[in-house]
């Protein structure tokens, strides 16, 4: 039942593309700066199709371990957010968000990594990936802000 769910999501994402649904905010556009979720324009039903898949998938976690549960829910909080980020019109405001999604999920991965992995190198990975990612993530948010206003 769950898989029948996912993949009919899935399928009718593309023909629910032109459907827009203006009047509800794109989930996860609310983690985004000011500049994004003033752009964001909704997510409308093929946003609504591929989040009935990412619950269909967060169902069948049961025998996940903690590690892979939260890896699971910083990759659907990732994608959620970068799908509000592109439904902005501007490209490159949606460029810029969407980098901060991306950033933003590439950091939570990391986090995930160091408190649960055991390999040396790819816990110096993930500290290396914070450190920088983070730093461009305010770079992005200022680049929102002045690319936001300027619209």
């Amino acid at each position: 039942m769950r898989k029948t769910i996912f993949a009919a999501a899935l399928l009718l994402a593309p023909a629910m593309a032109h459907a827009e649904d203006a009047k509800s905010p794109p989930e996860g556009a609310e983690s985004l700066p000011k500049a994004c979720q003033q752009a964001s324009s909704g997510q409308g039903m093929a946003g609504k199709a591929m989040e009935m898949g990412d619950k269909a998938s967060h169902s069948m976690s049961s025998d996940m371990s903690e590690a892979q549960k939260a890896s699971m829910k910083a990759m659907s909080d990732m994608n959620r957010t970068m799908r509000a980020a592109h439904s902005i019109k501007d490209p490159d405001l949606a460029f810029i968000c969407g980098m901060i999604a991306h950033h933003r999920g590439a950091v939570a991965m990391s986090k995930i990594e160091l408190q649960s992995g055991k390999d040396q190198q790819a816990k110096t990975w993930a500290k290396k990936i914070i450190e920088d990612q983070e730093k461009e993530i305010a770079e992005f948010e200022a680049l929102a802000a002045k690319v936001g206003n300027a619209k």
